[in-house]
């Protein structure tokens, strides 16, 4: 059986319980990630900022990953005005939202 490449298949999975409390603690597990030379990754709460503007809402899942060759954080936000869990996908590099889909 093939070992997976640690850097292709390194997945993170954050399970914030609030907004506030969650997102300090949450950026510990990620200190240990050390992108290659020439890349960097937005702060987790660069990403829940926007998040926030996007959807106002809770945060529940927060999970970052390599596709390709780029990074993205996939944030799951249950919105405050109530309805079906919304996805956010960002750009871990440039902190840009690239897609927003009902889940």
């Amino acid at each position: 059986m093939p070992k997976p490449h640690f850097t292709q298949m390194i997945k993170i999975i954050i399970v914030v319980a609030s907004l506030d409390a969650g997102a300090a603690q949450a950026q510990n597990f990620l200190d240990f990630l050390n992108p290659p030379k020439g890349e960097t990754i937005q702060p987790m709460e660069t990403i829940l900022q926007s998040a926030r503007e996007s959807i106002p809402g809770q945060v529940v899942e927060i999970e970052l990953e390599r596709k390709g060759n780029v990074w993205v954080y996939e944030v799951e936000v249950l919105p405050q005005s109530g309805g079906r869990k919304m996805e956010l996908v960002f750009d871990a590099q440039t902190g840009a939202l690239l897609s927003r889909r009902r889940d």
